[in-house]
């Protein structure tokens, strides 16, 4: 599953805001997954899954987060990074929320490239139970709806 369940989760975790799936295939490439909007407050999140440090956004992808951000959109890309144990590294399911201002760099090189200096709005660790969603909906401007 290359969006790690999270339009699902969002949708599950968040239920007053008005979520909707986007599906383009070829008529709007690089449209993020999910528009929302409560209370007035409008905005995109693409999702994504990772069991490492690198997200997988296609250029198209980068490029329309980037001049929607630019024209003032609320833009994010929330990505999974749900790790199985292994040698190396330890198990990990957590939420990184970046905003549309640090994509860019998201996609060149991955999460690393986002870990403070206000490039990872919030990480959540410990799974979905685990993840505060209130503070997610705060994130995504919808404090107010809460």
């Amino acid at each position: 599953m290359i969006d790690g369940g999270l339009r699902r989760l969002f949708q599950q975790h968040l239920p007053w805001v008005h979520w909707q799936a986007v599906e383009t295939g070829m008529t709007g490439r690089g449209i993020p997954d999910l528009n929302y909007c409560a209370r007035g407050v409008e905005g995109w999140v693409e999702c994504k899954q990772t069991t490492g440090w690198a997200v997988g956004l296609r250029p198209e992808q980068v490029a329309w987060l980037a001049r929607r951000t630019r024209a003032g959109g609320r833009c994010w890309v929330a990505v999974r990074r749900k790790c199985p144990a292994g040698p190396r590294r330890v198990v990990a399911d957590e939420l990184w929320l970046v905003p549309g201002t640090h994509v860019v760099p998201l996609h060149r090189e991955g999460l690393r490239a986002v870990l403070g200096d206000g490039g990872a709005q919030g990480i959540w660790v410990g799974g979905p139970a685990a993840w505060d969603w209130r503070e997610i909906a705060a994130c995504l401007d919808l404090h107010n709806s809460v």
